[in-house]
């Protein structure tokens, strides 16, 4: 069988979720059906390789898709010629888009529907791109992906079609995320806080992701006497950051939030260690690997109460509303003077984030590459 994929969204080192989804599924794919080929479409060579194997083949379509006008001819014009050249029997999209002139059987990930219930928060292009073809790419797909049941029942209510046709492909997380090995802990937090404890934000930073209200909350701990803790936020700006920016420029502990960047995964595993918790609120989320990534270290949440997030936590997290900054700080300080909800929360997550690795994933995106082909493979 020929499985193309939209490698777009592949790289060696992704960028967001929804990178790292395509990276590590691909892989695991390649890896666990050798007798299987597969075409890696995308609209640049990446180097190097990110996924290497004797049943692998890279096509590059040479328009690079930084538009959604360009978006639109890449899929439409570009790629259906290409299916057929190769002989496609089935057409995967990581990042949900999909050709409509085309009679290859695709399934279209389609990880959330923030553009559907937060329009604002995307740059208005993008939006009615999104907004306009991902219920055509919904209704066309022999099967849809998705990676919560959040996500799988929001998506079948929203676009109208069977819950039956929708296949939950969970992310995962990887063999990197480790609790800390002794003394770890202190010496991630003498680098990045000169020795004291922290709060940790993990995303790119774009308004669905709540950093202002991380930040009005970290004010509201630190007003109330909660402690002399930093907060630390790791990531990359995406769009639309003003908002955030605002809040940093008023907050009068200004000097005491800390940007590392984006960083690697090594990296970041030695900050979800160190951390006093993950603070994570968006305001709309699909899954949110930091939660498990951290769970998988040993760390305490604080998390959304809506959307994907009690779902993919397990309940094993302290789950506020997004819009209370007052309820966020609140639980800060909580998880800062209660040890044994500490120690309770990070066995509870260690254990939930078990149920989630790349492995399985893989595995759960084959299935329905079966279902998409009528059980060719």
């Amino acid at each position: 069988m020929i499985i193309a994929i939209n490698a777009r969204t592949l790289r060696a080192v992704p960028r967001d979720g929804i990178g790292w989804f395509t990276l590590e599924v691909v892989s695991g794919m390649v890896r666990n059906h050798p007798e299987h080929r597969f075409v890696l479409i995308g609209d640049r060579r990446p180097e190097p390789l990110p996924v290497r194997g004797d049943n692998v083949e890279y096509v590059t379509l040479p328009l690079r898709t930084v538009h959604p006008l360009l978006w639109h001819g890449w899929h439409e014009y570009l790629l259906p010629p290409v299916l057929r050249r190769t002989g496609a029997d089935v057409f995967i999209a990581p990042d949900g888009m999909i050709p409509l002139r085309t009679d290859v059987p695709c399934i279209p990930v389609i990880h959330d529907l923030n553009h559907e219930h937060r329009p604002g928060d995307i740059p208005g292009a993008e939006c009615r791109y999104y907004r306009r073809l991902f219920p055509l790419f919904a209704g066309k797909g022999a099967r849809v992906a998705t990676v919560s049941h959040f996500s799988a029942g929001d998506i079948a209510a929203t676009y109208g079609i069977s819950p039956d046709k929708i296949d939950v492909v969970p992310n995962g997380v990887a063999g990197i995320f480790s609790p800390p090995q002794p003394g770890e802990a202190e010496e991630t937090r003498r680098h990045y806080t000169g020795g004291k404890p922290y709060f940790l934000f993990v995303s790119n930073f774009s308004p669905r992701k709540n950093v202002e209200a991380v930040i009005r909350a970290f004010e509201i701990f630190r007003q109330s006497g909660g402690g002399e803790q930093v907060l630390l936020l790791a990531g990359r700006r995406l769009y639309l950051t003003r908002e955030m920016d605002r809040h940093l420029e008023a907050s009068p502990y200004g000097k005491d939030i800390v940007f590392t960047g984006s960083v690697t995964r090594d990296v970041l595993r030695r900050l979800y260690g160190a951390a006093e918790a993950l603070t994570f609120v968006p305001r709309f989320e699909g899954f949110g690997i930091p939660v498990v990534e951290a769970q998988r270290c040993g760390v305490p949440c604080i998390l959304s109460d809506s959307s994907s997030l009690p779902e993919v936590s397990g309940g094993a997290a302290l789950c506020v509303s997004p819009a209370d900054a007052g309820a966020i700080a609140g639980a800060m300080a909580r998880l800062v003077t209660d040890g044994a909800l500490r120690r309770r929360l990070a066995d509870e997550g260690y254990a939930n984030s078990l149920r989630y690795t790349w492995e399985q994933a893989a595995e759960e995106m084959w299935k329905s590459v079966i279902k998409a082909t009528g059980g060719a493979a």
